[in-house]
């Protein structure tokens, strides 16, 4: 048997890309190429054997429709299976149909397709014009254990360190009383959002959600800004500044520095107006952290397999207080990890590579569009190289919101 190819294309920060090399690197015996659509063309079009791609629209083209035809192009010369990201949606707003109707292309031309969690497998279905003509699996996204020694000393720093009085100024109706932070640590309190910066990312939504809490925190992207969303930056600093707080972004953040940064902001949170699979909120759990979610369909399903490593809620602003207050409740209690609910990368990694190589292109264990995660053989709770959301410290971009899995700017 002919073994798929797996081409990771997009730029060596974005998000969907660092994933599908993640999912290779964990894949033994496994050809695999990266680099973006334009490096990778010539190779894509010349060969014959299967194909796997991870597509999202803005990383095989300059519009919907130049991706969508560059799929074509290579299903026209040699079978392709996908795994879809950044899922078409109503709020792309006037994007919308262009998206929906390349995905429908791409869907069309593959000869498997693969989604993230059953929320965007059933957002696919309401974006199709009709049933797809193969069926839709379901491989999560991984979320790796933390390294047990940076997790329990940032648990414990939280656990022991002074509490202080964060907006005392504005009077006792707005003053909350913050815990761990200690002198000589982080002198000011942080609430941070993980992943690039760019519009429907939530750091607007976060800012303004802080206006009832008295001044004195600061408000961290932990990333970079999208290109062309520089201008977010002081925008956002604005915002803040009239609620008392301050903003500001870290930058690019590397995949050790953006754990050590998720390790040490006072609260964690992840808020987007637009998501699809989100990679940011995984980063945060695979640093120890356990953030505020805002509601979606794919934080409700996360949520029901791992309920101890983030907590939903619709009161953000309510929320954010209850942690400034206890920023221990942000963070996982080792006891609590359960490896069964959130595969490893080497298990996504198997389950990719078991579906992708049945002998029909679908694991006839799955054809019924099962979200059965477990891979017989694969290991679980493993400590392997993560590359997913929306961020590594402005990192994955591409599963929360557009593209949001890049790393360290933000996938």
């Amino acid at each position: 048997m002919i073994t798929p190819l797996l081409a990771c294309v997009g730029p060596a920060q974005h998000g969907v890309r660092m994933h599908a090399q993640d999912l290779a690197s964990h894949t033994a015996g496994a050809e695999a190429v990266a680099g973006t659509f334009a490096e990778l063309r010539p190779t894509l079009l010349t060969g014959h054997g299967p194909v796997h791609l991870h597509f999202t629209d803005r990383v095989f083209g300059a519009s919907p429709e130049a991706a969508a035809r560059a799929v074509e192009e290579i299903a026209a010369v040699r079978p392709v299976s996908v795994t879809l990201h950044d899922i078409p949606q109503p709020s792309d707003g006037h994007a919308y149909a262009a998206r929906r109707e390349a995905y429908a292309r791409v869907v069309a031309g593959a000869r498997m397709v693969i989604v993230c969690s059953a929320s965007e497998r059933d957002q696919l279905a309401r974006s199709l014009p009709g049933p797809p003509a193969v069926p839709v699996d379901v491989n999560p996204l991984p979320v790796d254990p933390p390294e047990p020694g940076s997790w329990r000393a940032g648990l414990e720093r939280c656990r022991v360190g002074g509490g202080r009085l964060v907006g005392a100024e504005a009077g006792p109706s707005r003053a909350v009383a913050v815990r761990g932070v200690s002198p000589g640590d982080d002198a000011v309190a942080t609430v941070a959002v993980l992943g690039f910066l760019y519009p429907g990312k939530g750091h607007d939504r976060v800012v303004e959600a802080l206006a009832g809490v008295g001044g004195g925190l600061e408000v961290l992207a932990l990333g970079r800004p999208s290109d062309g969303h520089e201008d977010l930056v002081p925008r956002l600093d604005a915002a803040a500044r009239r609620h008392g707080h301050s903003f500001r972004a870290t930058g690019f953040l590397d995949d050790a520095a953006l754990t050590r940064a998720a390790q040490r902001v006072t609260v964690p949170v992840v808020a987007p107006s637009h998501v699809s699979a989100s990679g940011s909120i995984g980063r945060w759990i695979s640093a120890g952290r356990a953030p505020i979610v805002t509601p979606h369909p794919f934080f409700e399903e996360l949520a029901a397999r791992a309920p101890w490593a983030l907590t939903l809620t619709d009161d953000l602003p309510g929320a954010l207080a209850a942690a400034l207050a206890d920023p221990v409740s942000t963070w996982i209690d080792p006891a609590c990890w359960d490896g069964e609910a959130l595969p490893s990368t080497a298990s996504a990694a198997a389950r990719q590579w078991s579906l992708i190589t049945a002998p029909s292109g679908v694991d006839s264990a799955f054809a019924t569009g099962s979200a059965t995660t477990s891979v017989p053989g694969a290991s679980r709770g493993s400590r392997a190289a993560d590359g997913t959301d929306d961020g590594r410290g402005g990192g994955v971009v591409g599963f929360s919101g557009p593209s949001e899995r890049t790393a360290g700017g933000g996938r």
